[in-house]
């Protein structure tokens, strides 16, 4: 018999790397993923970290995804305003949300993607998984060096100050400081309830880093779950 699926509420604080970029990026060793996975290994976690091409293979790694219980995914890839571009084929907005439907749930996603920090694809997630945390992604095009600089110190900031759980008032404060830092703008997306649950937005950047006073550890940003 194989291993049954652990309940969706009960997920691990550990990131699952998916990663699938050009033939170029392979071909010159330019996978920001892999680089993620190897520094997180570093700083003594347990990530796992898949490659992909085609559409075809991300729908048997979001089972994958699913059945590791990890509460974190972060996916590398390419991406515009209308779709996500992997090695051997595209997938749009409204695919990307059926393929993770209800797996997201009880989870975050980060996305190392350009442009994919845009509210339309956001609401596509969250329409096909409404208990999701947050969706978090580069607003604009992003370069290597910026990313593989970027997200090592987000994971590092973050279980440096709590290995257990990302709390929202530190997201706020590590993303309104490395997106300044990086001058790599980022828009993060969450269900406000507040707003009877609609989708929120929130934009870090270089010129408007927002609200990124030193958070006590027990805050909360209100509207969204911790």
């Amino acid at each position: 018999m194989g291993k049954s699926r652990p309940p969706v509420q009960i997920t691990k604080p550990e990131t699952f790397i998916l990663e699938s970029l050009s033939v170029e990026d392979e071909k010159v060793g330019r996978l920001d993923g892999k680089v993620l996975y190897d520094i997180l290994r570093l700083q003594g976690k347990n990530p796992i970290y898949y490659y992909f091409r085609t559409q075809a293979e991300l729908v048997k790694f979001s089972d994958i995804f699913r059945d590791s219980g990890y509460r974190y995914l972060h996916l590398s890839c390419h991406g515009n305003n209308n779709h996500l571009d992997f090695t051997f084929s595209q997938c749009d907005y409204q695919n990307f949300a059926k393929i993770f439907e209800k797996k997201l749930n009880n989870r975050r996603l980060f996305i190392s993607g350009c442009s994919l920090g845009n509210k339309n694809f956001a609401e596509e997630v969250f329409s096909k998984s409404g208990g999701m945390y947050s969706v978090t992604a580069p607003t604009r095009v992003v370069y290597f060096d910026q990313t593989t600089s970027f997200w090592p110190a987000f994971y590092y900031m973050m279980h440096a100050w709590d290995s257990s759980n990302m709390k929202k008032q530190r997201l706020q404060y590590v993303l309104g400081h490395l997106t300044a830092v990086f001058e790599m703008p980022l828009a993060h997306y969450f269900k406000n309830t507040r707003l009877r649950g609609a989708v929120d937005e929130q934009v870090f950047s270089a010129d408007e880093p927002g609200n990124i006073a030193m958070p006590g550890k027990s805050g909360a940003l209100p509207g969204e779950p911790i």
